[in-house]
């Protein structure tokens, strides 16, 4: 019993801990063209329009997006290609991994795993005390 506890406290720790590790950030236009390849972004166009992209290839005026589509019929999803220039870009931005949301939430699943330790290990005693009283007389 202690150990599929243990084992689900483990899985849900890393679960709590894995929806903390990104964000999603502007990337400054001056940065636009610095990786090669980002993963995970979003654009928004001067004409209002907000692209989703699994990641984006950068150029030296325009950037490819790529979107993996499994909506289609079909047994082989396709991926959706756009190319967008620069000056259409109003916003990009990228997910990156975020150490203060990650130090809260593993802050805050260690403090529970610590808590919840030492509540466990008070309640197993060892019988060293006993309830008190006379012991029961010898015959």
């Amino acid at each position: 019993m202690a150990r599929s506890r243990a084992v689900a406290g483990a899985v849900l720790a890393m679960w709590l801990f894995a929806s903390g590790c990104t964000t999603l950030r502007e990337v400054p236009r001056s940065e636009y063209s610095q990786l090669p390849e980002r993963k995970g972004t979003r654009v928004q166009t001067t004409e209002g329009l907000v692209y989703e992209f699994d990641y984006v290839e950068t150029g030296a005026d325009s950037l490819t997006g790529y979107r993996h589509r499994s909506d289609v019929e079909g047994a082989v999803g396709e991926t959706a290609v756009f190319r967008i220039a620069y000056d259409d870009i109003q916003t990009l931005s990228a997910r990156r991994f975020d150490w203060y949301r990650t130090g809260l939430i593993g802050g805050t699943v260690l403090a529970g795993v610590l808590v919840a330790g030492l509540a466990g290990s008070k309640d197993s005693g060892d019988g060293g005390t006993s309830g008190g009283g006379k012991p029961p007389p010898s015959n």
